[in-house]
């Protein structure tokens, strides 16, 4: 394996969270700005407070990563320009980015600038890995469903981070759209809601058994014990979720990776990490943690079903509704929990005296007394642990970085200090070295001044005297020139405007010689997609040229794709395809001339099919303004748009458009809301956990049930991936004229649990140009759109 840097990589919320990781160990990390941050909720930095965290970062050799990991709409495009390029300017390392074609028009602007593929790109696999990176991202923010053996597949390709610790969406990130058609609050946007924390009920429709609970709330992950193994994968950054965690969070969780990763680094091995998994467990857990996905889909082992929050460890049992027998110690402000309810102990007594603390074993009483006989109360908050993590970052210079001085004290010259950092010498002249009138200064003296950095991030370790002659000079000038030495190190950065050529940024991006294929092709203006046998024969039946067939759906039998009357057949590949992928492909070549094209979002797939077959984009591309379309061009013959944009943003996008350009609306169907290798179905009524396969079939018909009453289908493909769709179908064929005179010229409609009549009877009103007869249905996002 090639050398390279372990980067354990730390988020930042504020200023004092940037303080506390650097403080523990961090080499770098990553902060949301006051724009384009996928935590819009956050406190997040102006650009002063990025400017300041660069220079105290840099410092410190820390590298300082943005994110900018939202979709940028059309409207919004040289604002963004105009950001990076203050944040290019201030020096900050390197930009996560999920909008392809911000990241597109950023690689062809700032050259320098390093870009990483944020996990919101949903990366999964190595072809589009290398996309990517051909197109010059640097690094490659891997998907957190992957498997350890294919986190080291795609690092022996491109530079990679993994998340190590904190929390787990249940979806492919950037996949997830149901808190945004819910509530209208985009994840892709930075505004996630967190449905998955919300309480559902799972519903076999055929047997009519039902389950409760938090199906949808995944455990934090937390990896320390096996560090080794992700480090011998060979990613190169270690990443620790949490920006809107609190300092202490922050401090302590990167001071134990630190620990263990430095360990396994130095002696290859790794002594006992439990003690450092307890601490973790205290600062935050949600019924303890799982190890993702890494070693293998441990289905309802890896969930939180009982409680989405802060569980906290077991502190105690009450043996009546006053007395606790403590299993742990405790503290008087230590925070509990006992139920959904939770408190900040303010009083403690052992038999009938006021304490400021019990041990483990003691029999006490606590208050406020929220618990009740039989009771289990567990810790949230350990106030001596928080205390203790505090005083690693209580002074921001906590961290010393050790330097070695010579001195020149010559009478009748300059006072001459230097040293060699970071390969570089440094030179600081201050006040003549005087003949002394009374006493001359001791070496003594002077190095008790110059030892004294105070608050800088540097300590002295050696003073070598390269020239001392006995003379005076004032306590205040040797202060001066200590001052202004520490001062070069810290402002080491080359401090001048970094020049950058916006004429050609701010330049809407040619399509001179765009994709021809776009012209010529005879793609159908309706495109129906069906994902069930009984749905193909509707389609058939109607008598209809040209259908889409999802490829991967348990409901459809592949033996009966090619046997339809439907001359005019595209294949819509999966949007995620990992170790099946190569059969995808296999499957594709030995049928393709048998099809039209293919519809998929997979980029790696895209990329290896689009100069052999017509490929047409899936919505989940997350088509947002006119440079991702413009991007995806180069390899899609037709484009969708998202479903994420109203009226007045598809306008804005097709206007700058060439006038010939198709585009693509999905006009009717289910919206996917998400993609997820974990099944609610499978791990809540099939059994699935580390021990047990699932044993449901997964044929079924399976919906959650939200707290308002609407049921969302779950439907599972053939390679056991969960795909959860909206509760109802978006209808905006009435809509179809209004979206051909803004230029929309391209539609689709989705079948995804519709039965045979169902099928039939929607696709004949809209090939017939009526308008559907649905009792219940969506408008999506056309009218209200997304923050």
């Amino acid at each position: 394996m090639m050398f390279r840097n372990i980067e354990l990589l730390a988020p930042t919320g504020d200023m004092e969270c940037l303080y506390a990781a650097v403080n523990n160990g961090a080499d770098a990390v990553y902060l949301g700005g006051s724009k384009f941050s996928a935590r819009a909720y956050a406190k997040n930095f102006t650009l002063e407070d990025i400017a300041e965290a660069v220079k105290y970062c840099h410092g410190y050799d820390v590298k300082v990563y943005i994110t900018i990991n939202t979709l940028i709409k059309e409207k919004e495009l040289w604002e963004a320009l105009d950001y990076i390029k203050e944040l290019y300017k201030i020096g900050v390392d390197g930009v996560i980015i999920q909008d392809i074609g911000l990241g597109n028009k950023l690689l062809n602007s700032f050259p320098v600038l390093e870009i990483h593929a944020s996990t919101q790109m949903s990366v999964h696999n190595v072809s589009t890995s290398l996309f990517l990176k051909e197109h010059g991202f640097k690094r490659i923010v891997l998907a957190r469903e992957l498997s350890i053996e294919e986190v080291k597949d795609i690092s022996s390709v491109v530079e990679t981070e993994v998340f190590i610790h904190g929390a787990l969406c249940v979806c492919y990130s950037g996949q997830c759209l149901m808190s945004s058609m819910i509530g209208g609050r985009s994840g892709n946007r930075g505004r996630c809601a967190q449905p998955c924390r919300l309480p559902y009920d799972l519903l076999d429709k055929e047997s009519g058994e039902r389950k409760q609970g938090f199906l949808l709330s995944p455990k934090d992950i937390c990896t320390i014990s096996n560090i080794n193994e992700i480090i011998d994968s060979g990613v190169t950054s270690f990443k620790i979720e949490g920006r809107l965690k609190k300092p202490e969070y922050v401090a302590g969780v990167v001071a134990s990776y630190r620990k263990v990763i430095d360990e396994y680094v130095q002696s290859k091995r790794i002594s006992d990490s439990g003690e450092e998994e307890k601490k973790l467990l205290q600062l935050f857990n949600r019924e303890g943690f799982s190890k993702g996905y890494f070693w293998g889909n441990a289905g309802r082992d890896m969930m939180a079903y009982n409680y989405p929050k802060n569980t906290g460890l077991i502190l105690g049992k009450a043996i009546d509704s006053k007395i606790v027998e403590l299993y742990s110690d405790v503290n008087n402000g230590d925070g509990i929990r006992v139920g959904d309810k939770g408190t900040t102990i303010s009083k403690i007594t052992l038999k009938g005296k006021e304490v400021l603390s019990a041990k483990k074993g003691d029999k006490v009483q606590m208050w406020p007394t929220i618990y009740k006989k039989g009771d289990l109360i567990y810790k949230t908050n350990d106030i001596k642990l928080n205390e203790e993590i505090r005083k690693s970052y209580r002074d921001k210079y906590t961290r010393k970085i050790p330097i070695n001085i010579s001195v020149e004290f010559s009478l009748g010259k300059p006072l001459c200090i230097n040293t060699i950092y970071k390969g570089k010498k440094y030179c600081c002249e201050g006040a003549i070295v005087e003949k002394p009138l009374k006493n001359p200064l001791s070496k003594d003296f002077i190095e008790d001044k110059l030892r004294k950095t105070g608050n800088t991030p540097f300590e002295i370790d050696e003073i070598i005297f390269t020239l001392f002659e006995e003379g005076y000079i004032s306590a205040a000038s040797i202060n001066e020139v200590r001052r202004n030495l520490l001062n070069m190190l810290i402002s080491q950065e080359p401090g001048e405007d970094i020049e950058v050529d916006m004429d050609e940024c701010y330049k809407i991006s040619s399509w001179k010689g765009y994709n021809s294929i776009n012209k010529k092709m005879d793609i159908p203006e309706k495109l129906f997609v069906v994902s069930s046998n009984e749905q193909l024969r509707a389609i058939e039946d109607l008598g209809v040229k040209f259908v889409a067939i999802d490829m991967a759906s348990r409901y459809l039998d592949r033996r009966e794709i090619f046997k339809c009357n439907i001359p005019n057949i595209y294949l819509k590949l999966p949007n995620i395809a990992r170790a099946e992928e190569k059969t995808i492909i296999k499957y594709v070549d030995e049928n393709m001339t048998r099809i039209k094209g293919i519809i998929t979002a997979n980029l790696g797939m895209i990329n290896y099919f689009h100069e052999k077959i017509p490929c047409i984009g899936d919505y989940k591309l997350n088509i947002f303004n006119s440079e991702a379309f413009h991007f995806m061009n180069k390899y899609c013959a037709l484009s969708p748009l998202s479903v994420e944009l109203n009226r007045s943003e598809i306008k804005d996008i097709v206007k700058v458009l060439p006038k010939d350009l198709p585009v693509q609306a999905l006009v009717y169907g289910k919206i996917e809301l998400m993609a997820s290798e974990y099944c609610a179905a499978g791990s809540v009524l099939g059994g699935r956990s580390k021990e047990s396969n699932c044993k449901l079939h997964c044929r079924g018909s399976f919906t959650l049930r939200d707290r308002m009453g609407m049921e969302f289908v779950i439907r599972n493909d053939i390679y056991c991936r969960s795909h959860i769709y909206n509760s109802l179908p978006l209808d905006l064929t009435s809509y179809e004229k209004d979206l051909k005179d803004i230029g929309v010229t391209h539609f689709r409609y989705d079948f995804i649990d519709e039965s045979y009549e169902e099928t039939y009877n929607i696709a004949k009103a809209i090939l017939d140009n009526k308008n559907l007869e649905l009792k219940e249905f969506t408008r999506g996002h056309y009218k209200r759109g997304v923050e």
